[in-house]
């Protein structure tokens, strides 16, 4: 049996580090996020929590991007569309999309290189995850709303683009039509630009992008996220260019954490110049009201400035000469961007945030 905790008590126990399920014989413990959705705003939202496991196992064997696996059913991870997350090996924490699998083995997208090439090896743990969707992390418009005409929609989900670029526009918008039997259109999610396909209601959510709720309607909305608690350390692939390049991203936990706890310090370059940052990342205000919002801070990792008498840490770039910032500036449930600078060569890099709780 396992329990829900309460975000609330997530919170609490996180202050002392420390996040207990109630009983051994509990599994990975379950809770509930409440993520509010501002009247007549924009609002960045990400899952916090993850769906429930569906297979918890080591590889049998490896070649390439196939995983040996024994007693599974063909076609069971890609419907629901599934990742694997590692669970050991020097790819704990990479999450991997699942393209196919058989009843022996999962193949899955390695990226640049294969699964085995990137360091996985037999006897690595992993986990199978179905990915959130539109219609279950938002079930027929839940804390986004809807609308009966699907040619004028009025409240949306926006994805953010995968391009290179800053301050990119979001990539597409959708939106849930409770059903329009004058234009024929179903109940079900829609590209807001393409409203007569067949619903998009598998659509995955990914931590790798940003995902923003507009509510244009004039009373406060609420988004509930039932799940499991992220047990294994996440690590999330960050874009870099040859140009500047804004990487938008979901916090992976269930709680605020704070940046020197984040491990965003070996995902961007630090900066010696506390006057002049090279990599910024920006938060959002997202309990005010207002479409389009700025970011409402940006932060950068100072390397030690002694011209300018700036100890090594965290600073607002407004404010880069107060003490190094300490507080829970990301947020769970929220977004945020990473304004990378220039390299050599495009390519990814990871990010590796550590757990801000034991389980």
């Amino acid at each position: 049996m396992k329990k829900y905790i309460p975000y609330s008590l997530i919170l609490a126990a996180a202050a002392t580090g420390v996040v207990h399920a109630a009983a051994t014989a509990y599994t990975t413990p379950v809770g509930y996020v409440t993520i509010d959705v501002p009247a007549l705003g924009d609002t960045t939202i990400t899952p916090p929590l993850e769906r429930p496991t569906v297979l918890a196992t080591s590889a049998v064997s490896i070649s390439g991007n196939d995983i040996g696996a024994s007693s599974i059913t063909a076609g069971a991870y890609t419907s629901p569309q599934s990742y694997i997350v590692v669970t050991s090996g020097p790819l704990v924490g990479k999450r991997f999309k699942i393209a196919s699998n058989t009843a022996s083995a999962i193949t899955v997208e390695g990226g640049a290189t294969t699964l085995q090439a990137q360091g996985f090896v037999s006897g690595n743990t992993y986990k199978v995850v179905p990915y959130w969707t539109l219609n279950t992390l938002f079930p027929n418009g839940a804390g986004v709303g809807s609308s009966a005409d699907a040619l004028n929609p009025t409240s949306f989900v926006f994805a953010s683009s995968t391009g290179y670029g800053v301050n990119k526009a979001s990539a597409v918008s959708y939106f849930y039509c409770t059903g329009d039997v004058e234009n024929g259109v179903t109940a079900g999610w829609y590209d807001a630009n393409d409203p007569f396909t067949s619903p998009l209601d598998n659509t995955i959510i990914d931590l790798s992008r940003a995902y923003s709720i507009r509510n244009a309607q004039a009373t406060l909305k609420s988004v509930v996220v039932s799940g499991q608690i992220p047990a294994t350390a996440v690590s999330i692939p960050i874009s870099v260019n040859t140009a500047f390049n804004d990487v938008n991203l979901g916090a992976p936990y269930p709680v605020d954490v704070s940046l020197p706890s984040s491990g965003l310090q070996s995902a961007i370059q630090a900066s010696p110049d506390a006057l002049n940052p090279v990599e910024v990342i920006y938060v959002y205000n997202d309990t005010l009201s207002g479409f389009n919002k700025a970011s409402s801070v940006g932060y950068f990792y100072c390397s030690g400035d002694t011209e300018n008498g700036v100890v090594a840490g965290w600073y607002d770039v407004n404010d880069p000469f107060t003490a190094p910032i300490t507080s829970n500036v990301i947020k769970a449930g929220r977004c945020l961007v990473i304004r990378k600078a220039p390299y050599s060569a495009s390519g990814t890099i990871p990010w590796t945030a550590p757990l801000p709780y034991s389980l």
